[in-house]
């Protein structure tokens, strides 16, 4: 089972704090705001669900997908002003939650370094493309 929370354009985010029923598939909800609050949603709906569980997930992690500019929050020039948030991804990832991935065209776009984000971010070549292949590896949006 996996989830997957994507950025892609549109007008108004689809996140809810609501534990969902998942299918076997796995569920996608979209990143469209392109916002760094948008990104805390998605953190703080991941940490209230789990601590909504009796144990850690036994899944594979939420799939954290950005490739907009939200992902300067992981960007070291800006990490006074969202080390909080940070903070909170690095705890998700370290107990296997979620899985941030920025894309690389993106960061390039805007100058950003792999090496400018904390060493938990991986990269996906292209954020848009990595979401098309989790959706048609069965993950859906809910």
């Amino acid at each position: 089972m996996s989830w997957v929370f994507a950025g892609s354009s549109g007008s108004a985010p689809t996140i809810s704090y609501a534990v969902p029923q998942l299918n076997s598939g796995g569920c996608v909800t979209e990143i469209k705001l392109h916002r760094p609050a948008e990104v805390e949603q998605v953190l703080r709906w991941a940490e209230v669900y789990v601590e909504g569980i009796d144990r850690y997930p036994d899944f594979e992690p939420i799939k954290v997908i950005l490739h907009g500019p939200e992902l300067r929050v992981f960007d070291r020039k800006y990490y006074q002003q969202y080390k909080e948030l940070a903070g909170l991804a690095a705890r998700l990832e370290a107990f296997n939650v979620i899985d941030v991935q920025v894309c690389e065209v993106r960061m390039a776009g805007d100058g950003i370094l792999m090496g400018d984000s904390p060493s938990s971010i991986e990269s996906a070549p292209f954020g848009a493309a990595e979401e098309e292949r989790l959706l048609k590896r069965g993950c859906q949006y809910f």
